[in-house]
C-alpha cells in the first residue's frame, strides 16, 4: 500500500513539474477560443438515409476492466501458499486467462532477516511455487518468468514485524507479448 502511495505521489509531482515547465518560455499569446462558425466538413461518402445503424458490438457496450494482478504474501521462512494466497492467485489466473496478450514476471521477495544467499533462494522458491500454481490453473508456462530479489528490494524499509510481513511476498510485473 505504501509503495502505491509513493508511486502516486511521484506521478503527481511529475505532472505538476511538467505543467510548470510548459508555462515558461515564450510570451506569445495563443487564443484557445473555438471558432464560432467553423467550416463544415465536406461529405466524401454517400449516406443511405433508409438504412438503420448497426447495433453496438458487445465489447463496445461493456468496457474491459483493467487487469490488476495482486501481490501475495508468505509466512516467515516458508514458501508454501496459504488459503488467502491461493484465492488471490485464482483471481490473478482468471484475469490472465481473459487477457492472453499479457505475460508476467513473478518476483520473489523476503524480509531482511537471513543471509543474502538464503533469501535469494527462498525468494526464488516463492516465485516458482507461485508460477506453478498459475500453470496448474491453465496459464501457459511461456507467459511466466520468475526472478528472485531476496531481501534486496523491501516494500517496507522499517525493521519491524509489520514490515517483515509486507516484505515476504511474490509480486507480478505485467508484460505484453
Amino acid at each position: 500500500m505504501k509503495k502505491r502511495h509513493t508511486i502516486l505521489k511521484f506521478i503527481l509531482l511529475t505532472c505538476i513539474l511538467v505543467v510548470f515547465a510548459g508555462c515558461g518560455g515564450s510570451k506569445e499569446t495563443v487564443n484557445f477560443e473555438p471558432d464560432p462558425f467553423p467550416e463544415p466538413e465536406p461529405v466524401t461518402e454517400e449516406l443511405d438515409l433508409n438504412s438503420e445503424p448497426d447495433p453496438p458490438k458487445e465489447e463496445e457496450m461493456t468496457p474491459k476492466q483493467p487487469t490488476v494482478l495482486r501481490t501475495i504474501n508468505f509466512e516467515f521462512d516458508r514458501f508454501s501458499l496459504t488459503a488467502t494466497s491461493k484465492a488471490v492467485l485464482a483471481e490473478n489466473a482468471r484475469q490472465l486467462l481473459e487477457n492472453p496478450e499479457i505475460s508476467v514476471r513473478i518476483e520473489g521477495h523476503c524480509d531482511e532477516r537471513g543471509t543474502v544467499e538464503y533469501n535469494l533462494a527462498l525468494g526464488e522458491r516463492r516465485a516458482i511455487v507461485t508460477r506453478d500454481y498459475l500453470i496448474n490453473y491453465g496459464i501457459s508456462p511461456n507467459r511466466i518468468t520468475v526472478l528472485s530479489y531476496g531481501k534486496e528490494r523491501p516494500l517496507d524499509p522499517r525493521h519491524s514485524p509489520d514490515a517483515w510481513d509486507n516484505n515476504r511476498r511474490a509480486e507480478f510485473l505485467k508484460t505484453i507479448q
